[in-house]
């Protein structure tokens, strides 16, 4: 097909039903901003709960007649995959953008409060905030909280608590990542739901048990669930307990399997495990990392091989599955255990996770056609064979959305580390901040702060932007013919 002849194909995203899907999103942002202006209340941060009051009011004043909007002919209908797309990008920019004003009520300028909730939105991590236990208690759950509800997914929310239109909610949820059986989208969205609130109850509970008081065990365990990384100290896990250590990282690694998987598993017991190559390429992935790392470090004489494998665990744990704690200064690790932190996050976790990454399916599938050609060098030119990841076969739209996918992400790696090189920033430091900002990991080369030039914050909170949103859903909302070509009658 021409190009010509494609493009008469292509049909305008409906203004309406992205202003009427973004209005019910909207609404749920409202309600997400009441508990930490209760927060801020009971504290007595007057001016952080009046902000995050006003914050709720404007979007609940926008959002509800917005929601109501519908197509002009035949009522509500079946969301484009360009208007589900561009919901998805235009979601997470606004819940970054109406988190500033209420930010900058902890002393932080424009740029910097706008890097601090993408970071929180997107769960990255990356912060320019200093003097973490000095800090205001409700700015601090303020950030956990946006990392909460940033790390299941605004979509998600929206369709478990108020989207009822299926074919609609379905196509929202596919932009997002998750993988709908034949159960209905608002059925799915809501088991998620229930399983990232009883992974939020254990964590809690967990990392209380450890020792820390109530509220601190909070500020952690919802950034670990999410696996977000914002904590409420300046030396993320360090100077913790080898407890706390080890019950927060147990909870990253939990968040970062398929939430849909614990949903199924009462239903067809842990035998399904053995079909979830996913799972198994995690803890692999997780155990190669930490061996990684504790052998250079151990090699250099650094620390001694058990605290060297201690250290490389949490490490690895927080790297592979993109939550951002650490117990170390990152910047201060030689440049191969860095190069190696890169490479595990931008592996990232499995698929319906809240992890970040390119995700470990892809990792599967590129690795299963390389066996795939291999083999076919030593066989009959006849022969067929079909490769398979899980029992599942690899078929042609999986390779290609995985090339798709890696393709955008080394372009947004490039541009972004040639304009942190253009403004004469150390060129491996520059490329791991840039790719732990793409990730969505949050561990710190020790460039993201204040100091940092505005420019390239601005670049830092477009590559946390892209990577949750696989790159795609914002580039949709750039491309022009998805607001100019000719619209589909309805």
């Amino acid at each position: 097909m021409t190009e010509r002849a494609a493009s008469t194909l292509i049909h305008a995203a409906r203004l309406r039903v992205v202003l009427g899907t973004l209005g019910r999103l909207l609404v749920v942002l409202a309600a997400l901003s009441v508990p930490p202006a209760l927060a801020a209340l009971v504290s007595g941060s007057g001016e952080l709960a009046l902000r995050l009051t006003a914050t709720a009011g404007a979007l609940l004043l926008v959002g509800w007649p917005v929601s109501r909007l519908r197509p002009l002919r035949g009522g509500e209908r079946d969301i484009q995959w360009n208007e589900a797309l561009a919901v998805t990008g235009l979601a997470f920019v606004i819940a970054a953008l109406v988190m500033v004003w209420p930010l900058t009520a902890a002393g932080l300028g424009g740029i910097d409060a706008l890097l601090e909730a993408t970071s929180g939105i997107t769960t990255t991590g990356l912060t320019v905030l200093r003097g973490l236990d000095q800090s205001d208690p409700a700015v601090l759950f303020l950030r956990a909280w946006m990392q909460w509800y940033g790390g299941l997914g605004i979509a998600v929310l929206t369709v478990a608590l108020i989207m009822r239109h299926h074919a609609s909610a379905r196509r929202l949820l596919e932009t997002t990542g998750e993988q709908l059986t034949d159960a209905g989208a608002r059925a799915h969205a809501r088991r998620v739901f229930a399983v990232y609130c009883a992974l939020t109850l254990v964590a809690i509970a967990a990392v209380w048990g450890t020792g820390l008081g109530p509220f601190e065990a909070l500020l952690y365990a919802l950034p670990a669930v999410a696996t977000g990384g914002f904590a409420p100290s300046d030396q993320s896990l360090a100077g913790l307990s080898g407890a706390t250590v080890t019950a927060i990282s147990l909870t990253t690694v939990a968040a970062a399997i398929s939430l849909p998987l614990y949903a199924r598993l009462p239903h067809r017991g842990l035998r399904s495990l053995k079909h979830e190559p996913e799972l198994f390429a995690l803890v692999g992935a997780i155990l190669i990392t930490a061996l990684l790392l504790a052998a250079e470090s151990w090699l250099t004489g650094a620390q001694p091989w058990p605290q060297a494998l201690a250290q490389g665990l949490a490490l690895g744990a927080s790297a592979q599955t993109d939550t951002g704690f650490s117990t170390l200064d990152v910047a201060e690790l030689p440049a191969a255990s860095q190069v190696v932190l890169m490479i595990s996050m931008s592996i990232g976790g499995c698929t319906g996770s809240t992890a970040g990454g390119i995700k470990l399916i892809r990792l599967l599938i590129i690795i299963r056609l390389i066996q795939l050609a291999l083999r076919r060098t030593a066989i009959a030119e006849r022969a067929v064979l079909q490769a398979q990841v899980g029992g599942g076969r690899i078929e042609p739209p999986m390779v290609a959305s995985t090339l798709q996918l890696l393709a955008l992400w080394m372009l947004v790696l490039l541009i972004s580390w040639l304009i942190f090189l253009a403004y004469g920033q150390a060129p491996l430091a520059s490329l791991f901040e840039v790719v732990s900002a793409t990730a969505n990991a949050g561990l710190s080369a020790g460039l993201t702060s204040t100091e940092l030039p505005a420019a390239l914050k601005l670049v830092l909170c477009a590559d946390m932007l892209f990577g949750r949103v696989e790159v795609l859903a914002l580039l949709v909302v750039l491309y022009p013919p998805t607001w100019l070509a000719r619209r589909r009658k309805v």
